[in-house]
């Protein structure tokens, strides 16, 4: 009689056992492709599971100052993925500063760092050069194209220390060749940048 209780106590801890296995939580890690990015990088990073077990993992990035972007579900179909984020980084979004790649997968939890620094060199998100070629056009006034490079000034996509809006526009004429190059790119972004800077700054162009 005792051999049958001992028996199942063993058989109970051995079932008890594999129940704990089969909900075990999987270990997650990520990791980013580099320590630090700057602008005109796109984000990078790998997602490793021990297992896959079938749910969507949630992805965030999160500031310093504990700032959250919107939760945006990932689905993982093998133990190992790389991912690349499809907008690249830019100063009108991101602030230069430190942040947290975090993810949550089955339970499990898994956070990885990294720097954003600001180099000085100009990038501008590509809707502008969307307004600069409907300017060049005659199809956007002035108003509206200045109003969209007093927003990269007012965001420091292109720094002008001191500059604020003089409630006027005017932009000459002849600057729609600039306008012309860079929206078809002719010119890099910095080299347009480097040009609305001395314009701004001489006060041939106000915006």
């Amino acid at each position: 009689m005792k051999f049958v209780a001992m028996l199942v106590i063993v058989m109970a801890i051995a079932f008890l056992g594999l129940i704990v296995v089969a909900y075990a939580l999987p270990e997650i890690s990520v990791v980013t492709s580099r320590p630090v990015y700057q602008y005109g990088d796109s984000l990078s990073f790998s997602v490793t599971v021990s297992n896959v077990t079938g749910d969507m993992a949630v992805l965030e990035i999160v500031d310093q100052s504990n700032k959250s972007s919107s939760p945006i579900d990932m689905i993982i179909t093998k133990p190992v993925s790389n991912i690349t984020a499809p907008v690249p980084f830019y100063k009108t979004i991101f602030a230069p500063g430190t942040y947290f790649v975090k993810i949550q997968y089955s339970g499990s939890n898994a956070t990885a760092s990294f720097q954003l620094v600001d180099t000085g060199d100009i990038v501008i998100p590509p809707q502008f050069k969307e307004v600069a070629s409907s300017w060049v056009q005659n199809q956007t006034s002035n108003k509206l194209f200045g109003e969209n490079i007093f927003y990269l000034v007012d965001s420091g996509t292109i720094k002008i220390d001191g500059y604020h809006d003089q409630n006027m526009t005017a932009i000459p004429s002849w600057f729609k060749n600039d306008a012309l190059w860079w929206s078809n790119g002719s010119i890099s972004d910095n080299d347009f940048g480097h040009a609305v800077q001395y314009l701004l700054e001489s006060k041939i162009m106000i915006v």
